[in-house]
C-alpha cells in the first residue's frame, strides 16, 4: 500500500458538492499545496478533443502534465467535462494519473503538505492520508450551484432539469464504474454542505486539521 511521505488532506465527493472550494480554502489557510485531480482528467480529455485522437493514443505518447499550463486552459467547457467523466472510467487513464498524483503528494511544491481533491483519493490514491473528508450535498443544491457556475461563463440560461439529469448521470458513472468508483471510506469525515456556507464548511475542516496537526500554523480561520 502506498504511504505518503508528506502530510495529505484527501477530499473526495460528488460533483458540485463544494469539495474544490473547500480544498482551495484549506490550502490557503494552511499553506499546503492544492491539487485538483479533476483538472488532470479534463486535461487529457482536452488533448483528446484537440488532437482528435482516442485517449489510448494520447496516453501511449506519455503526455507531460504541467500544472501551470493547465491554469491557462478553459477546461470547464461542458464537452470537456463530459468527456473527462467518460475517460475517467478507463483503467489505462486512472493508472496513468496515479503516479503523478502520488508524486505531488510526496513532493508538494512548498514542501509542507498537500490538499488533494477528487473521487478516489482516500480509497486508492492516498489511502494513508492523515485526514480524509467526503463532501456531499443534495441533488437540488448541487444543481443550483452548477447552474450558477455556468451562468458565470455563458450568456444562455441553463435549464434546471437538464443540469439535474446531468448530475444524476455523472453520479451514476462515478459510483458504478469498475475502476476506482466514488466511495466514502470508513475513516472519512462526512460533510453535508447542502445548508452550509463555504466559511462554515471550512471551519469544520480546519478544526479537524488543527486536531491532527496542532503545531502547524493556520493563516486564518473564519
Amino acid at each position: 500500500m502506498f504511504k505518503n511521505k508528506k502530510p495529505v488532506v484527501a477530499i473526495d465527493g460528488t460533483s458540485s458538492s463544494g469539495k474544490g472550494t473547500l480544498a482551495k480554502s484549506i490550502a490557503i489557510a494552511t499553506n499546503f499545496d492544492h491539487l485538483d485531480t479533476g483538472s488532470l482528467y479534463r486535461y487529457l480529455a482536452h488533448l483528446s478533443v484537440v488532437k482528435k485522437q482516442n485517449i489510448e493514443e494520447i496516453i501511449s505518447k506519455n503526455p507531460q502534465i504541467n500544472l501551470s499550463d493547465l491554469c491557462k486552459l478553459d477546461l470547464r467547457k461542458e464537452l470537456i467535462s463530459k468527456k473527462s467523466s467518460i475517460i475517467a472510467q478507463k483503467k489505462i487513464v486512472r493508472n496513468f494519473l496515479v503516479k503523478f498524483q502520488r508524486e505531488f503528494a510526496n513532493n508538494p511544491p512548498k514542501g509542507f503538505g498537500s490538499i488533494i481533491d477528487g473521487r478516489d483519493i482516500s480509497s486508492r490514491i492516498i489511502p494513508c492520508a492523515e485526514i480524509k473528508f467526503f463532501v456531499d450535498a443534495n441533488i437540488q443544491t448541487r444543481t443550483n450551484r452548477r447552474i450558477n457556475e455556468i451562468k458565470k461563463n455563458k450568456t444562455s440560461k441553463p435549464v434546471f432539469q437538464e443540469i439535474y439529469n446531468q448530475l444524476l448521470e455523472r453520479d451514476k458513472r462515478d459510483k458504478e464504474r469498475i475502476e476506482s468508483p466514488l466511495v466514502r471510506t470508513q475513516d472519512s469525515i462526512y460533510i453535508d454542505t447542502s445548508d452550509l456556507k463555504p466559511d462554515a464548511v471550512l471551519e469544520i475542516a480546519l478544526s479537524k486539521f488543527q486536531s491532527i496537526f496542532p503545531n502547524m500554523p493556520i493563516k486564518h480561520c473564519t
